[in-house]
């Protein structure tokens, strides 16, 4: 698929199918398009992911998120059986320099998901619940000094594959 394909085909699913694996091959290419995303300053050790497949650890999750969001609990990854977690070092040389990196980071996931023919989302709700949850870290070996800031989950749709759109201007946008 040629890139400007992918990036028109991205759409964020929401109703993945829990019980369709995504091979760990692809899994692993999806990480490593993710590792080639650009980070200021090429600070690559200030970034780390966690991939997640342990549905007991994502419903723990939901739990937390809805009990932080003060909401009835549902299932904020949507089913996906992998989900991307995207944590940034305490330290960063600039003020939330770690919001454009991780975002970064993800969107590359996401297009490369997409390429591989693999549904996916980006989350920030559920990641941001976590970060306050220093127990559920620790327990999936978020490294100390590091918080969630974003996640990116993926899988397979239930309702199909994703049709491409045309690209075009959507935004506000002035050339000078």
């Amino acid at each position: 698929m040629e890139t400007l394909e992918a990036i028109a085909k991205r759409k964020s699913t929401r109703d993945f199918d829990p019980n369709k694996a995504v091979p760990d091959d692809i899994v692993d290419m999806i990480v490593k398009a993710g590792c080639q995303a650009p980070i200021g300053a090429n600070k690559r050790e200030s970034l780390h992911l966690t991939v997640c497949r342990n549905k007991e650890i994502l419903d723990e999750i939901n739990k937390s998120t809805a009990a932080a969001m003060n909401i009835e609990e549902r299932d904020f990854f949507y089913g996906a059986p992998v989900v991307i977690f995207v944590s940034a070092s305490e330290k960063q040389m600039a003020p939330s320099i770690e919001f454009a990196n991780t975002a970064c980071v993800i969107e590359n996931m996401l297009i490369a998901a997409t390429d591989a023919g693999v549904d996916n989302i980006y989350l920030w709700g559920p990641a941001q619940a976590l970060s306050r949850n220093k127990e559920m870290c620790a327990k999936m070996g978020i490294p100390e000094g590091f918080r969630p800031v974003s996640a990116a989950a993926i899988g397979y749709s239930l309702s199909g594959e994703a049709q491409a759109r045309e690209l075009s201007v959507s935004l506000s946008i002035n050339y000078i």
